[in-house]
């Protein structure tokens, strides 16, 4: 009896411990994972704040650009000497392409092209070369038409593109179906010999719908169309980036000025 009592016992011990061990593990799993969430959770919030950081030095960087004669400016220097912790800064970009897509312009709004170097500082136009200048549009439903003006010093030349059939203006004329970029669906080209070596804008106004336009010049590229600058700013404690691009078009014509209102 003495011996079954000591054997009883011992099972009893061994199950203590066991349990004492299971519920110590537990304890400590529980621990572990609070532990580490609240470290995730740090962690995320630190990342947050410092991309939050980043995205305002690049924001100050693009309006200390934008305000600069150079069109560039570096953090730690100059009008961005406050700002430390980040590396980077913003410049101009004077990439040019054979190629310029608007934003969305709402219906009857119009876009100001420049077909001449535009001078920032004298607001002049310069010469354009006479080369064909193709314009492209979309066709959601209505389809849009185009008023197209162009503005040479020797006079301005209108042209109608309605690729509805009926027309719905008087003597328009019909676009292409094929543009350089497979996203348009309707194209039509200013020919060389109307643009010449004396032309300054083209103002497209589109009618009866929004809709963006795509201008191409397959011979050399277009004329800049605005200032584009390029923004980055890198977090030296975290190494967080954030990078801001944003084009400002050269000053645009109101559509009023070219619509005649009796």
């Amino acid at each position: 009896m003495v011996i079954i009592g000591r054997i009883n016992l011992m099972k009893h011990k061994g199950q203590i411990l066991l349990i004492t061990v299971m519920v110590l593990a537990t304890i400590l799993t529980v621990v572990l994972s609070v532990s580490f969430q609240s470290i995730t959770e740090t962690q995320v919030s630190k990342l947050e704040e410092e991309n939050q950081k980043a995205l305002a030095a690049a924001e100050a960087g693009l309006e200390a650009a934008l305000k600069s004669q150079t069109g560039s400016a570096t953090f730690g220097s100059g009008s961005l000497s406050n700002i430390t912790g980040f590396t980077g800064g913003a410049s101009l970009i004077t990439t040019t392409a054979n190629n310029f897509t608007t934003p969305v312009l709402p219906q009857d709004a119009g876009y100001t092209f420049y077909l001449g170097d535009y001078n920032l500082e004298t607001y002049e136009i310069g010469a354009s070369l006479a080369q064909p200048v193709e314009i492209c549009f979309q066709s959601p439903s209505p389809k849009p038409a185009l008023e197209i003006t162009l503005v040479k010093t020797t006079g301005i030349k209108k042209y109608a593109v309605d690729p509805e059939n009926p027309k719905r203006i008087n003597n328009a004329l019909s676009p292409s179906s094929i543009c350089s970029n497979s996203s348009f669906n309707y194209s039509y080209s200013i020919p060389a010999s109307d643009i010449g070596l004396d032309a300054k804008i083209l103002f497209v106004r589109t009618l009866y719908q929004e809709g963006r336009l795509y201008f191409f010049r397959s011979s050399d590229d277009l004329p800049l169309q605005g200032k584009t600058i390029s923004s980055s700013a890198v977090s030296q404690q975290t190494s967080v980036s954030k990078k801001i691009t944003l084009f400002q078009s050269y000053p645009q014509i109101p559509a009023e000025f070219f619509t005649a209102a009796f």
